[in-house]
């Protein structure tokens, strides 16, 4: 069972059934060895036999103030003989006389001059009051999580209640039929109530309580929001970084009316046999920022919680989605020193001058767990103080790039040759030729001495 903590605990006015709607008085009240009717009849009859020579009827009265019976008090009307006596009391506990008066004026004690010759025919109770009731949880506005059990506690007061006076109600909307939750409960101010699976943000929970005398006294709580749907989320993007630090992008909803209040990403290193916490996600929950503790492969879940309390599914297991992080670059080596050999030749020749129209490879290895294909460029230089010069781009990572010295290259001792790949990561890796090759243009002229 749990409590839960609402932003206001509203109690919602009593609302009282009393007066003419109460049903017929069918309940005592005992006092001491006495059984009293309680009853809340605007009218009470006093049926009674009357004497031979009856002229008329005096109704006597007199209360009591919770010590002590008071004076006794005469009714302003006298019933002739054969009219019914019937009196319209207040509330508060009575005893009545009736002192019958006969046709030769004889008639009973008086008693407001000889009450200590009265004997009280009859003593009852008139409680027009509905018990007093309040919610005192769950308040009004409160979200509950649907098929959970709370502890429902209430206050009700009168001095006459039923001995099992409580009856628990729920509406999903309040303005349609009430359902009972429970009935006939002793007034001991809580109930354990498993919340119904249907939502709502309307429903409204009734407690009513019952006195002797008929009388119904309620009140509610409104406004009670229901959930039973657990919110999802999820890591959209992006699948694979170069940096340690990433911000991610996350779907995190609710489907449910209680709406969202926190989420937290959860991180596996070794495929979903363990997880561990990662940061909190703060609203409007659409990105966090984590932190890798090194390259490598990593599951991330979403664990959200709405208002209601519903939380998503644990981590266990292969869930989630998987990001790789991958901040080194590509390793890039070249086979010959001054990058380029012979595309002719069977072996390696050991050659390092070339000219306009010779045909040449670049010969390279690319090594990296993320290697995009064709992802590798080949670039010279003729002097160090020009730029690079790209002569092919998105050329495949596992074979040798073939090319001519072009017609237009210049005559140069630093001609050199450079290499770059990259990563699915965006990391890019490159090696430049430890040293340069020559390119002759011109045959020159020999000069004899």
């Amino acid at each position: 069972m749990r409590r839960i903590l609402v932003p206001t605990l509203a109690i919602c006015a009593a609302t009282l059934y009393a007066g003419d709607a109460a049903p017929a008085v069918t309940e005592v009240f005992r006092d001491g060895t006495k059984d009293i009717k309680v009853m809340s009849d605007k009218d009470v009859p006093f049926p009674f036999k009357a004497p031979d020579g009856l002229a008329s009827t005096e109704l006597w009265f007199q209360g009591h103030d919770g010590a002590k019976w008071g004076a006794w008090q005469k009714h302003s009307q006298v019933f002739p003989k054969d009219t019914p006596v019937v009196w319209a009391p207040p509330e508060g506990r009575w005893q009545i006389y009736l002192r019958p008066i006969k046709s030769s004026g004889i008639a009973g004690a008086d008693p407001s001059k000889e009450p200590e010759k009265v004997k009280p025919q009859r003593e009852f109770i008139i409680d027009r009051s509905a018990p007093q009731v309040a919610v005192t949880f769950p308040g009004a506005k409160a979200k509950l999580r649907g098929g959970d059990k709370y502890t429902v506690t209430w206050t009700a007061a009168d001095p006459y209640l039923l001995n099992a006076p409580i009856t628990l109600k729920w509406s999903r909307d309040g303005s349609g039929t009430f359902e009972a939750v429970a009935s006939g409960l002793a007034n001991n101010g809580s109930f354990e109530w498993t919340v119904p699976r249907d939502m709502t943000q309307t429903g409204v929970l009734r407690i009513e309580a019952g006195d002797k005398a008929g009388n119904v006294g309620a009140a509610e709580s409104t406004a009670i929001l229901v959930d039973s749907i657990k919110p999802k989320g999820r890591v959209t993007g992006p699948s694979i970084t170069a940096k340690a630090d990433t911000a991610l992008d996350l779907e995190v909803a609710d489907t449910g009316p209680a709406g969202l209040t926190a989420a937290r990403l959860w991180v596996s290193q070794d495929d979903g046999v363990s997880w561990t916490e990662g940061p909190a996600i703060e609203a409007p929950f659409k990105n966090v920022t984590w932190k890798a503790p090194a390259d490598g492969k990593f599951r991330l879940y979403v664990i959200a919680t709405d208002g209601a309390g519903n939380v998503s599914a644990a981590a266990q297991g292969k869930v989630g989605d998987v990001l790789t992080v991958d901040t080194a670059a590509p390793t890039v080596l070249l086979s010959a020193a001054i990058g380029i050999s012979d595309s002719t030749a069977a072996a390696p020749t050991g050659r390092r001058d070339y000219k306009p129209g010779d045909r040449v490879q670049v010969v390279f290895t690319a090594k990296d767990t993320n290697l995009v294909q064709n992802s590798v460029s080949v670039l010279w230089q003729t002097d160090a103080s020009k730029p690079w010069v790209e002569l092919g781009k998105g050329l495949p990572v596992d074979q040798a790039f073939r090319f001519q010295i072009p017609a237009d290259a210049p005559e140069t001792k630093s001609a050199r040759i450079k290499v770059t790949a990259a990563d699915a990561a965006g990391n890019v890796g490159e090696v430049a030729a430890a040293e340069s090759f020559t390119i002759q243009t011109d045959a020159g002229v020999i000069t004899l001495e």
